[in-house]
């Protein structure tokens, strides 16, 4: 009877968790976070979900982008997905890691590490950020949205998911020189299309989750560029929008 074993198969890979140093890092940025940089006013924070598992989806200038939704939406709790360049560096990727405990993916690819790394955050109840254009948007043009990849729709639909819309009115600037602006829409759920082949309807959810992100694009625009910035302003506009037009007095019919 052979007792051969096979020392061929490769060792699974443990995850490397930061050292003390990046630890203390990490908690200074967070401090920093909250108290001094990106200062951050937030539309319709009561919508994002606190006690479920969420996928937050954003759109994307640059990697401070996750700092108010990290900070002010996710309480420092839950992961970030962030790309592989940024977490190949030794330092920036373990300052990242003790940070915000992101995720590396690697883009254009079908990264199984990356999505089983998603999937147990979710499957705890946990919550993660996603930036679904893949890439930061370099155009010059800040209203702009990316094409979407698949993604987040596809892990939503896998984990059953609900997926949070948030959108920057524009790219973030630091320590108050200007007042950032974050606007956060319903959670869109996806239940309609669980159970269904992924490849079958992946287009037509992602589809719907671009438009809802267009839907805010076009409201946050109206609250800052029409009010100022003032929500009440623009609610109370909004109610007199939807209000019935007033009808014409009545008065009674003499008898004949």
């Amino acid at each position: 009877m052979s007792t051969h074993t096979n020392t061929d198969a490769p060792a699974v890979k443990k995850e490397k968790k930061p050292g003390l140093f990046y630890r203390f890092l990490g908690a200074i940025g967070k401090f920093l976070m909250r108290i001094v940089w990106w200062p951050t006013k937030i539309y319709y924070k009561e919508k994002f979900p606190k006690d479920q598992k969420v996928i937050c989806i954003c759109n994307h200038y640059a990697i401070e982008d996750a700092c108010a939704i990290y900070n002010q939406l996710f309480g420092f709790k839950g992961r970030i997905v962030v790309k592989s360049e940024a977490m190949d560096d030794s330092f920036v990727g373990n300052f990242l890691t003790a940070l915000c405990n992101a995720i590396s993916v690697r883009r254009g690819e079908s990264d199984i590490k990356a999505i089983k790394e998603m999937m147990k955050e979710l499957s705890a109840g946990g919550k993660i950020l996603i930036f679904p254009e893949g890439t930061r948007n370099k155009s010059g043009n800040f209203k702009e949205l990316m094409p979407f990849k698949d993604g987040p729709v596809t892990i939503a639909i896998k984990t059953k998911t609900v997926i949070v819309p948030t959108l920057y009115y524009k790219p973030l600037k630091p320590f108050g020189f200007r007042k950032n602006r974050l606007i956060v829409g319903d959670p869109i759920d996806l239940s309609a299309y669980y159970g269904k082949q992924i490849h079958e309807i992946k287009d037509e959810a992602g589809q719907l989750v671009f438009d809802k992100m267009k839907e805010l694009r076009v409201q946050i625009d109206d609250i800052v560029e029409n009010y100022g910035g003032n929500l009440e302003k623009y609610e109370q506009a909004q109610l007199a929008l939807e209000a019935p037009s007033a009808e014409p007095v009545k008065t009674d019919a003499k008898a004949e």
